[in-house]
């Protein structure tokens, strides 16, 4: 369940003056939450000092690890070579005596969905059994790019973004406009419906081509770098890792765009209530068309069927078809 920010604050207080902070926690939810905002804050809180950002913290002594190649990994760093930005450097600061400023030793991991697979494997130990008075704090808007592993050391802490500063992807504002043209051409036709799974699925393929591009020209990069130096097993390995993640990330992405739909039928029900609060306050207009056109059980039928939808899309359904399927119900009626 994801929490504002000041809400999950006053959460982690009460766990420091219960004697029940946790080691590591994997702060998540998305960019607009401000994760590394809410990061300097937690370490405010139990170190009883303040700094106005990470970067201050970086100053006090905190190690602070971001992703630092063009490929934006976190790696593990060469044996010989425990430079800054590698996890080898982290793992070596997380194991040095506490600034005597802090008397803590305090880990921030930027975008932690950046660490690949040898620099996670190398995280487990410190991350499950960390230094004395260690505070580990794990950033990301993907968590289900983590290792199960990793997910299982941590405590997770979802956060919410402010009011009004959610800020769309290309795809999900390509949602939001056919979800106008929606509005504007009415409902309750086959044609309509079909129109609107055309659109959907449209917007669909191209987020999956959009992802496969993007991540194979890494891996080819990667291949240039390291095919020379390991076998043709790390080869494959690396493949078959490049395509999980590209299908973990479109089913992420697709699960965003699946809330928009929600969010969108969501605010018709709520202008159709007179609730003060709407999801998308831009698209007022638009939802509020749709909520003199239909009445309070039409909306609350096809919010179910897209609840229906959205549940069918986390199992092995052929996507077309339950696409179809729940549009025409929803929609074409």
């Amino acid at each position: 369940m994801p929490f504002k920010s000041d809400h999950a604050l006053q959460l982690l207080t009460r766990a420091r003056d219960n004697g029940r902070l946790g080691h590591a926690y994997l702060i998540t939810g998305p960019k607009e939450s401000r994760h590394e905002e809410f990061a300097s804050r937690v370490l405010d809180l139990v170190t009883g000092q303040k700094q106005r950002n990470l970067e201050g913290w970086e100053g006090q002594g905190a190690y602070v690890l971001r992703p630092q190649s063009k490929s934006r990994q976190i790696k593990i760093g060469k044996i010989d070579d425990d430079g800054p930005g590698t996890m080898r450097h982290f793992l070596k600061s997380m194991y040095q005596t506490a600034s005597d400023s802090i008397g803590m030793k305090l880990g921030v991991i930027v975008d932690a969905e950046c660490m690949n697979v040898q620099a996670q494997n190398a995280f487990l130990k410190t991350l499950e059994e960390p230094p004395p008075r260690t505070l580990l704090l794990l950033l990301t808007s993907h968590p289900e790019r983590l290792l199960a592993t990793t997910r299982s050391r941590v405590i997770e802490i979802g956060l919410m973004p402010p009011a009004g500063a959610r800020i769309f992807t290309e795809h999900e504002n390509k949602l939001l406009i056919v979800l106008g043209k929606h509005a504007s051409r009415g409902s309750g036709t086959l044609s309509g419906a079909l129109a609107l799974k055309a659109d959907f699925e449209g917007i669909l393929e191209e987020l999956r081509d959009d992802l496969k591009k993007r991540h194979e020209e890494e891996f080819e990069r990667e291949t240039e770098h390291y095919g020379k130096t390991t076998d043709g097993n790390w080869l494959k390995q690396r493949e078959e890792q490049v395509e999980a993640t590209i299908e973990a990330d479109y089913i992420q992405q697709r699960s965003a765009l699946m809330d928009l739909l929600l969010s969108w039928f969501g605010d018709v029900a709520r202008q159709q209530a007179g609730a003060e609060h709407l999801d998308l306050p831009k698209h007022q207009g638009m939802t509020a068309s749709l909520a003199t056109k239909w009445g309070p059980a039409d909306v609350a039928k096809r919010v179910r069927i897209l609840r229906q939808l959205e549940s069918h899309l986390h199992t092995n359904v052929n996507e077309s078809l339950a696409l179809e399927v729940c549009l025409i119900q929803a929609f074409g009626v």
